[in-house]
C-alpha cells in the first residue's frame, strides 16, 4: 500500500480535494521510518557495532505503527475489564441509505457510539425490568467492511448484566432478545438524527425495516478479560487494508480481495486513484475518539464497581512483554544492546565517521 501511494500521492493530492488530517496522515506513512525522522542508537559490545533504530510515523494508514499502538491501548484497557463478569460482543450496524449523511457529518460518528450505548442501557433495563440497569460498554467505531467502503458501524463489548442504583451487580441471563434490540436501536438512532435527515426518509426507514436496524449479538460469551481486549483491538488503529489483501497493483490499477458472509472470496479492481480515496476516507478527524467507555466502565461509575475492577492480571503481562520490547537486540548475534543516544538527524553513510558524528550529536 505504501508503494500505491508513493507513486500517485502527488498527483492525487494535486487533482483532488483531501481533508488536511487526511494529507498529515499519508505524509506521516510516507515518512515512516525515514532518515529524516532520525533515529535511536544502539551499540553491540559482542560485534563491536553501533546500530540504528529509525522513528516510525504512528499514522493511522501504517500497519506496523497501528501495532505498537494497539499494544499500548490493550494495556490501558485491560485496567478498565471487570472481572468475574462474562462480556458478549454487539454490533450495531445500519442501512446504506445514512451511510452519506454520515460521511458528510462525521460528527454524527460520535452520535452513534452514544446511541449504542443507549440503546443497550435501555434494552437491559427492560429485560430485567428494573428502572435504570447500568451496563458496562467499551465501545469501538469503525467506518469500514471488508470491501473497504464506507459503511459505519460499532462494536461494543458489554457485561452480560448491569448494576442497579445500589450497586450490585445484576446477571442478564444467557438469552438475549434479538427483536427488542434490533427495534429500540432504529427508534432511537433515528431520533438523534432527524435533524440531519428528512421526515420523509425516516418514515421510509421504518417502512421499509419493520423489524429494525440489523444488530448482531455474538452468541459466544466472553469469559476473560484477554479475549475482551482481542475481541476489540482487531478493530482498533490500522488501516481499511491488509497489504496481504493486495494482489495486484500495476501502475494504474489496484485489485484487493476478501471474503463475503458466505466465505465466498471477491476480487475487486480499482483505479489508484479511486482505490486511494478509498483508504482515505476512513480516517477520522482530528482527535476523534474512536474508542469511548460508557456506564459501569466510564470513569465517574468506577466508584460503585470498584470491587470488580480486575487489577494485574492482564496489565502485568502486558507490561512484561512492553518491557522486554524495550530491549534492543543484535541484528547479527542476537544480544541486548546497549542503547547510546537518541538522535535528530540521519547517521552518515561513511560508518567509519560513527564515532566523530556521536560526539557532535551529544555536543548538540
Amino acid at each position: 500500500m505504501k508503494t500505491i501511494f508513493q507513486d500517485n500521492w502527488g498527483s492525487y493530492k494535486a487533482s483532488h480535494n483531501p481533508r488536511q488530517v487526511e494529507i498529515e496522515e499519508v505524509e506521516e506513512m510516507l515518512s515512516c521510518k525515514g532518515d529524516e525522522k532520525g533515529c535511536k542508537v544502539f551499540y553491540c559490545k559482542k560485534c563491536d557495532e553501533f546500530h540504528f533504530e529509525r522513528f516510525g510515523c504512528n499514522s493511522r494508514l501504517c500497519s506496523p505503527c497501528g501495532k505498537r499502538y494497539h499494544d499500548e491501548w490493550a494495556e490501558r484497557l485491560s485496567k478498565k475489564i471487570m472481572k468475574g463478569i462474562v462480556y458478549r460482543h454487539i454490533v450495531f450496524t445500519l442501512p446504506s441509505e445514512v451511510w452519506l449523511t454520515i460521511k458528510e457529518h462525521r460528527e454524527l460518528l460520535k452520535v452513534i457510539s452514544d446511541v449504542s450505548y443507549q440503546t443497550i442501557q435501555k434494552a437491559f433495563s427492560k429485560i430485567k425490568h428494573i428502572e435504570k440497569l447500568i451496563p458496562g460498554v467499551i465501545a469501538v467505531v469503525h467506518s469500514f467492511g471488508k470491501d473497504i467502503e464506507f459503511k459505519p458501524h460499532v462494536h461494543n463489548a458489554v457485561t452480560e448484566g448491569g448494576f442497579n442504583r445500589n450497586g450490585k451487580y445484576i446477571p442478564l441471563g444467557e438469552y438475549i432478545p434479538y427483536k427488542l434490540f434490533h427495534l429500540l436501536w432504529q427508534e432511537e438512532i433515528l431520533n438523534a438524527l432527524k435533524d440531519h435527515i428528512s421526515k420523509e426518509m425516516i418514515d421510509n426507514l421504518f417502512r421499509k425495516y419493520p423489524s429494525g436496524f440489523y444488530v448482531y449479538i455474538k452468541p459466544e460469551r466472553i469469559h476473560s478479560g484477554k479475549r475482551v481486549v482481542e475481541y476489540l483491538g482487531r478493530y482498533l488503529r490500522h488501516p481499511a487494508i491488509a497489504n496481504s489483501r493486495i494482489d495486484r497493483y500495476n501502475g494504474e490499477v489496484a485489485r484487493f480481495f476478501y471474503e463475503d458472509h458466505e466465505g465466498k472470496t471477491i476480487r475487486k479492481v480499482m483505479k489508484v486513484f479511486d482505490f486511494i480515496s478509498a483508504i482515505i476516507q476512513h480516517i477520522p478527524d482530528k482527535h476523534f475518539r474512536l474508542v469511548r467507555y460508557y456506564g459501569a466502565c466510564a470513569r465517574k461509575k468506577t466508584g460503585i464497581v470498584k470491587s470488580f475492577i480486575q487489577q494485574s492480571i492482564i496489565a502485568s503481562s502486558n507490561q512484561v512483554q512492553n518491557s522486554n520490547k524495550r530491549h534492543s537486540l543484535c541484528p547479527k548475534c542476537h544480544g541486548e544492546m546497549e542503547f547510546i543516544i537518541y538522535c535528530k538527524k540521519p547517521p552518515p553513510i561513511d560508518r567509519s565517521k560513527i564515532t566523530v558524528w556521536l560526539e557532535m550529536q551529544r555536543l548538540s
